[in-house]
């Protein structure tokens, strides 16, 4: 009896750090590779149509205009400025991103298709990438391998092929998203590979890890959220090796994130006045309510979306949109507080509240908490959904080791098979 319940307490654990690295064979590679160019059939297949499109908005001051992309050269000068340097100034330090424009220049020259492929190529990547992670992921929380590619080959498909992402992969501009988001993924999935291997194989993942995090925060600023999520998970771990290594890669990617960033040189940018505090609660509210559309029901896309009352002034086209705003506060709050009860009923299952909790830390900064450049933006959804919808699709998982039957669960599956079908489409057009 005493050592069934040492063993049902293990599986229960999401502390598998003393766990024996399990032996790779074709199958397990097969896991790791079919997966994945799948994904990058599935990417280029459905963005296929915006390798038609060209050069819009900063598009023009990132490319066009930046002098920094011209030449390998220029590569070093690219990392000691931020953007923009021919356009107004901003606080935006990505050198990775302008490396990247920087091989598509030297590759492309000015011919957009080019420009987009890459795009989509760094869209697959990450997609990818969050499969790995996946897959990593829920072996720690004991789930067993049929089930838990189900779980992560289904995230990563409805992640990859949903619309609302379209604003970061076919708007060249917004591909800091996608680089942050591949070398986010794949760092969390080494620094988890790191915590269950040892010797000179350890140092090899660790070394890995950091590099991909550090590359993360140089494609886009949101990046530094992987360096929390590692944080969390490394706490989880309950071990002083795993906590140690956690704060090493942590100090050591800050100090050289910090180290190129600080003396960059940062011509200030126009400053806009910040919502008032009395106000934040409520464009969050709206924010949250809006993006759960986007989600669910994702039919009415565009790069600007606003969620004020009356943005272009008292009229009574702007009264009518009033009312609907105070609605969506309602309803925004209404699903704060049900994120809250799932957060908290899933508290014991660490496939579940993970994700969850993930998805909450990533989106706090693009919340409306903190005033940024506009109230709302669909690529500012990019790297929560992911998080969002592998808690969705293990929460699933969990539901279908249930021992239930009814014509709820076939309802469940048509709907979901409908609507991830739906999806594709809708991307495609």
């Amino acid at each position: 009896m005493l050592k069934e319940a040492i063993v049902e307490a293990r599986v229960a654990s999401f502390n598998l750090h003393a766990a024996p690295e399990r032996p790779v064979g074709w199958q397990g590679r097969g896991r790791l590779i079919f997966p994945p160019m799948i994904l990058f059939a599935a990417a280029f297949l459905v963005y296929a149509p915006a390798l038609r499109n060209g050069f819009v908005w900063d598009d023009q001051a990132l490319i066009l205009s930046d002098p920094l992309i011209r030449s390998w050269r220029l590569i070093w000068q690219g990392f000691q400025h931020f953007f923009f340097t021919d356009a107004a100034a901003s606080d935006f330090y990505r050198p990775l991103q302008r490396l990247s424009y920087t091989l598509d220049y030297a590759a492309f020259f000015v011919a957009p298709a080019g420009y987009h492929f890459v795009s989509i190529f760094w869209h697959a990547a990450a997609a990818s990438a969050l499969f790995c992670f996946t897959e990593e992921f829920l072996t720690r929380c004991k789930i067993t391998p049929a089930r838990r590619f189900g779980v992560a080959f289904l995230t990563a498909l409805v992640w990859l092929l949903h619309p609302v992402q379209s604003a970061a992969v076919v708007y060249i501009s917004g591909r800091a998203d996608p680089l942050a988001a591949a070398f986010g993924f794949l760092g969390l999935f080494l620094g988890l590979r790191m915590l269950r291997t040892t010797g000179n194989r350890r140092w090899a993942f660790g070394l890995g890890a950091g590099f991909c995090f550090l590359a993360s925060a140089l494609g886009k600023e949101i990046g530094l959220i992987f360096l929390l999520i590692w944080l969390i998970l490394g706490l989880t771990q309950r071990t002083r090796a795993a906590s140690l290594g956690t704060a090493a890669i942590l100090a050591a990617v800050l100090c050289a994130y910090l180290a190129l960033r600080l003396p960059a040189e940062h011509p200030a940018p126009p400053s806009s006045a910040p919502l008032p505090l009395i106000v934040r609660p409520i464009v969050t509210a709206r924010a949250v309510a809006e993006y759960a559309g986007l989600l669910l029901l994702p039919l009415h896309l565009h790069m600007e979306r606003e969620v004020e009352t009356q943005p272009s002034g008292f009229n009574d086209a702007s009264m009518n949109t009033a009312s609907w705003r105070e609605l969506q506060t309602l309803l925004g709050l209404l699903l704060i507080a049900a994120s809250a009860c799932t957060l908290w009923r899933s508290r014991r299952q660490p496939a579940i509240i993970l994700p969850l909790l993930f998805a909450a830390v990533s989106y706090l900064p693009v919340s409306g908490l903190i005033t940024l450049n506009a109230t709302v933006a669909e690529h500012w959804l990019y790297l929560p959904s992911a998080f969002l919808f592998l808690g969705g699709a293990a929460a699933l998982e969990s539901l279908g080791r249930l021992n239930q039957s009814g014509n709820w669960k076939k309802l469940v599956v048509a709907g979901l098979t409908i609507w991830i079908l739906f999806l594709p489409v809708r991307t495609f057009a």
